[in-house]
């Protein structure tokens, strides 16, 4: 994997007494004068909707409808003053709406003398809205830098119906009015950071990866008591990185307000305790850092931005909203600026954890199913369009940016769905929604299990430039439709050996690659893949058809079992090996001999077909090689494993007591014996005492290799016996009735003579 696959060590240098220096306790303490972000909310239920105009409408202690004999409504609501001036408001509502009908609310602001803004037109914002909660979160609403604060807000709110239909109900309307603008510009929380890096004199860490980039640290921009906490902080290592927009205002300069904003908003309103994002970016690049890290440098923190992705991702935050310029709320494209940090952020945790951003897989702890290793939130669970279109368009560009960062190289052959080497059936198709798929796009049919019915098919036809072998994967994206996958996709490959039928789960494999085999495919456009929405499993599901990739592998021949050096005692021996990364074999040729060259040869065997063991029974007790060799389908190629010994022996070991003696202390007694096999020799012993006046016998040493032991009586009375097994290396067991010695044998050896007589 290039840099990213270097370990990475990281030196901390301590400046003593540099926080003091410069003026700074455990956060950073801003001018004298700066407030926190003040927050308050202004409700509106039931009957106080009555105040405001429009047509078509009433008013019920439920909230707002439509009125009886109508199909439409248009309401605004009165000149509402806020509870206090504010730079950032953040609409929210609760609604009843049933199928078919629909509710637009719009909301604008104004200063205390000055012209009302263009309409905001409120779309739900999956970052803002908590779970669980009844009320829904808008876009967060920021004033105008030029204004700086506002002080008056008005909202409008369209309905529609069909006659037979009931109509929709806005029960609650909540304006969160937050005011950040206490507090550092972004111009002097850079100049901060640019003087606590100094003293620090850039060098807080060092790695071998890539580099952490330039950051604005939380200790220089969350300056509240509430910044600094500690309970409730939960790490694991990242795997995946996730994508959000702020969904706020693209102008301006003071972004420093806006984060402060959010964080209040988080903290306060949504009852987080903290930002969500543990990153985010304003448009002219700068990073802030975001949930609080006790080491942001080394640890990753479980935030509060992707729900059950939370633990083990990382969240990043643009400042801003991408959308689409045609979207309800228009967006811009991320400005380069940002998109560079954002790529160098990326490509520093990437490097760091070794994630490999062409990838996809299972391991959040929350999440059922698989997710591409970098992403946009929506890509989690489908339901948000966050990070707005012209963001998640962006991902190919910075996969391969980051790629290109760390030295990672995508070795797979990738067959775009959308792109030239794919064809599908003209019928009809859906496509995954909210861009959904490996690259952005994807398509996908309900199952069927009736022939008769439209079949839906597509083919992926790969360009192989060189023959070989390769492995085949698919890959069915996670995307929201309501619906589950298919536990039956029937996928049908063509290759340079035929043709092979293999069915996949979509539902059990979720989001990760799925393996269709290995095959050898010729240099040319032979090859396809072909995949319809008919099944034998069941009807209505998800069909996917995503991006196809192949990679060329070499075919690899082990030798299993027996293993090198390795004994049995049984003469019925199964020699097993493995064939991986190749089509099945066309023969396999096992042979066994007396000698490493393989020239005496007592079993030789050619197996046609897949075949992966062969037993043959041995009538001797004998020291062996064997080797097997395959010819490979289509090819000729052969592969052939490596000589290995082992050896059959059936015949029992043996073991003798030689002698147990003590040494002028009557309750310690050391035991000494001796033991022969002639094949495979001892591999331990199993010595066992027991009291002459009992039968079981109670177990002391387990596969011992020593031939001697010092034995403590339990109860220095009594007269104990012994029993010494021998097991040789190919598991044959020594078996005996009688014990070997007691301590009644015991001869006391005087210090002088007894080393002579033991060499003896």
């Amino acid at each position: 994997m290039g840099a990213n696959m270097q370990l990475k060590a990281w030196t901390l240098v301590i400046f003593i007494g540099l926080l003091t220096a410069i003026g700074f306790s455990s956060h950073v303490k801003p001018a004298q004068g700066y407030e926190e972000p003040i927050h308050d909310k202004i409700h509106f239920t039931g009957t106080d909707f009555a105040s405001g105009s429009g047509t078509g409408f009433a008013v019920s202690t439920n909230g707002l409808t439509i009125a009886d004999n109508e199909l439409t409504a248009v309401y605004t609501s009165p000149d509402i003053e806020a509870s206090l001036p504010f730079n950032v408001v953040v609409p929210q509502w609760d609604a009843t709406q049933p199928k078919g009908t629909s509710i637009t609310i719009q909301v604008r602001t104004r200063t205390s003398n000055g012209p009302w803004s263009d309409w905001f037109v409120m779309q739900e914002d999956h970052d803002l809205t908590v779970a669980g909660s009844n009320l829904i979160s808008g876009n967060m609403i920021s004033v105008p830098e030029i204004d700086k604060r506002h002080s008056h807000v008005q909202f409008s709110v369209s309905m529609g119906r069909n006659i037979s239909l009931a109509a929709p109900v806005l029960e609650e309307m909540v304006f969160t009015f937050i005011d950040a603008t206490s507090g550092p510009t972004t111009a002097e929380l850079v100049a901060q950071q640019q003087a606590l890096d100094a003293n620090q004199n850039n060098t807080s860490y060092l790695t071998t990866g890539h580099p952490r980039p330039t950051i604005i640290s939380r200790e220089v921009w969350c300056f509240y008591d509430d910044c600094d906490y500690t309970d409730g902080l939960e790490y694991s290592p990242a795997t995946h990185m996730v994508i959000h927009h702020t969904v706020s205002a693209n102008g301006g300069t003071n972004w420093a307000a806006t984060v402060r904003a959010i964080w209040s908003y988080h903290t306060y309103t949504n009852e987080w305790g903290d930002i969500g994002y543990n990153y985010l970016i304003d448009v002219d690049g700068l990073i802030y850092e975001g949930h609080l890290n006790e080491d942001y440098e080394n640890l990753d923190v479980a935030g509060t931005h992707a729900s059950g992705a939370n633990l083990g991702s990382m969240g990043v935050s643009l400042l801003g909203t991408f959308t689409a310029v045609d979207h309800a709320l228009p967006g811009i494209k991320p400005p380069e600026p940002m998109v560079d940090s954002l790529v160098n952020l990326l490509s520093w945790k990437a490097d760091q954890r070794d994630i490999d951003v062409y990838d996809a897989s299972n391991t959040l702890p929350n999440v059922g199913w698989g997710l591409p290793h970098l992403m946009g939130h929506r890509d989690a669970y489908g339901t948000t369009e966050c990070p707005g279109d012209q963001a998640h368009a962006l991902l190919p560009e910075i996969r391969d940016r980051i790629a290109a960062n760390i030295g990672l190289t995508n070795e797979y052959l990738i067959v775009d769905e959308a792109g030239p080497y794919f064809t599908r059936s003209n019928t009809s198709w859906y496509e995954g929604p909210n861009e959904c798929g490996t690259n952005g796009h994807s398509f996908y049919a309900w199952s069927t299990t009736n022939p008769d019915s439209p079949i839906r098919w597509g083919k992926w036809q790969p360009p192989i430039t060189e023959a070989g072998y390769y492995r085949i994967e698919v890959r069915a994206p996670y995307c929201y439709t309501g619906r589950g996958e298919t536990d039956g996709a029937t996928y049908t490959i063509n290759h340079a050996n035929g043709t092979d039928t293999v069915i996949l789960s979509h539902n059990d494999q979720l989001g990760v690659w799925m393996d269709l085999g290995v095959y050898y495919l010729h240099a040319d456009d032979s090859t396809t893949v072909r995949l319809t929405n008919l099944t034998t499993t069941d009807e209505g599901k998800g069909v996917w058809f995503d991006d196809m990739r192949l990679i060329e592998v070499s075919p690899e021949l082990k030798a299993s079992s027996p293993t090198e050096e390795g004994w049995t005692n049984n003469p019925d021996v199964e020699f097993v090996w493995q064939l991986s990364n190749s089509s099945p074999p066309q023969t396999t040729t096992l042979k066994v001999a007396t000698d490493t060259d393989l020239t005496n040869l007592v079993l030789e065997e050619t197996i046609p077909g897949n075949v992966v063991s062969y037993t043959h029974m041995f009538t001797e007790n004998v020291t062996l090689y064997w080797q097997t060799s395959v010819v490979l389908t289509g090819t000729q190629d052969s592969l052939v494993t490596s000589v290995s010994k082992f050896g059959v022996d059936t015949a029992v070991p043996t073991s003798t007591a030689q002698l147990i003696y003590t040494k002028n202390v009557t309750d310690v007694y050391n035991l000494v014996w001796t033991g022969t096999d002639e094949l495979s020799g001892i591999a331990g012993y199993n010595v066992a005492y027991r009291t002459i006046s009992e039968t079981t016998w109670t177990s002391w040493l387990t596969t011992t290799v020593n031939t001697s032991a010092t034995f403590t009586p339990p109860d220095p009375e009594q007269t104990y016996e012994f029993h010494i097994i021998a097991t040789d290396h190919a598991g044959n067991i020594e078996i005996k009735t009688e014990p070997d010695l007691s301590t009644a044998e015991a001869i006391d050896l005087p210090h002088a003579i007894m080393l002579p007589m033991i060499k003896k």
